[in-house]
């Protein structure tokens, strides 16, 4: 393994000299140079971990997230280790299947020092555990702590849907979702949609289906008991369903077609998130797009900031947009 003291030898200077130029310090322009070229030739990597130990830092980020098989949770972790890995940061990957021991765990592990920040989806309660000298970025969640918490514009997501159907003569809707009740801002995706609704005189009404993120079996088999028993003289007592993620937008969608209602002719389907097939092709469903990577981005920029003793804003909310995935008129 090469060492910093072949680098020096190589150079023909000092290890001291070596070190400096290593952590961005004032040497002579003629040693830096040297330096920089034994480096290169000898294919010298720099230990960061060793650094970061130093230095009482890691460069090491975890995130923590409910799980990566839903993929709007997926996109994201690899949007964040994109960022990261730009700003010269490494990333690990926690994955807390909603388990408040797991994500105390990874708390701990800021709180020694063993990474230097975190990024967090949490659906527990962890408010008693957080203490305000952590670097801690919360994606959609509020805790007790004026912690920064990175959005989508939830509000005007649930807008976005209801508006679009009144504009296609809906009159009889409703909003099916999943996840968290603690307070967030996800909750206001079906405060907002059903004001907006109600407002224009469309019947509005909302089912929930439990805190679970992942679309399990036993959720699946709930919706479609759900869509069986709201069929009437054959038709679906419904003109207009949104749900609280693309995932159980696409299992309502694959349920009506079996039960052979047509969509959109029939029934209406906005989904969250914006997912699309293979993250590339077409979208999954008539969606409200979140800006996954703008999220990221925001989330990683407040979280080096408070790394680096710097102010951060409480909140940033990023903007949202209807897409069109053929479930919609």
């Amino acid at each position: 393994m090469i060492t910093i003291r072949d680098v020096a030898a190589a150079a023909g200077v000092s290890v001291g000299t070596v070190s400096k130029v290593l952590n961005n310090m004032y040497v002579k322009p003629n040693n830096r140079k040297k330096v920089e070229t034994a480096i290169q030739d000898l294919g010298y990597q720099v230990n960061t971990y060793a650094q970061g130990l130093r230095a009482q830092q890691t460069y090491t980020v975890a995130v923590i997230v409910p799980d990566l098989v839903n993929p709007f949770f997926a996109l994201l972790v690899n949007y964040v280790e994109q960022v990261l890995a730009a700003v010269g940061y490494r990333l690990l990957v926690c994955n807390s299947h909603c388990n408040a021991d797991r994500e105390l765990a990874y708390i701990n592990m800021a709180k020694q020092n063993k990474v230097d920040g975190l990024i967090s989806i949490s659906y527990s309660n962890m408010d008693e555990y957080l203490e305000a000298d952590i670097p801690f970025v919360s994606i959609d969640r509020h805790f007790r702590y004026p912690i920064c918490c990175v959005s989508s514009d939830n509000d005007m997501g649930g807008r976005l849907a209801a508006q679009k159907f009144i504009d296609t003569g809906c009159r009889n809707v409703i909003y099916i979702r999943n996840g968290s009740r603690l307070l967030g801002e996800t909750l206001k995706r079906g405060k907002s949609f059903m004001e907006v609704c109600e407002r224009a005189g469309v019947n509005a009404s909302g089912m929930d289906f439990g805190e679970e993120t992942t679309l399990t079996r036993q959720q699946i088999r709930k919706i479609y008991d759900f869509l069986e028993h709201s069929v009437r003289d054959g038709r679906l007592i419904y003109d207009g369903i949104f749900t609280s993620s693309d995932v159980h937008a696409v299992a309502v969608e694959r349920k009506l077609r079996d039960m052979n209602i047509r969509i959109p002719e029939d029934v209406q389907i906005i989904g969250y998130d914006g997912l699309r097939v293979l993250n590339t092709g077409d979208y999954a469903v008539s969606s409200i797009a979140q800006p996954v990577k703008d999220m990221a981005v925001a989330c990683v920029d407040a979280l080096v900031k408070m790394i680096e003793k710097k102010p951060v804003e409480d909140g940033v909310i990023l903007p949202v947009r209807f897409v069109d995935g053929g479930t919609t008129r």
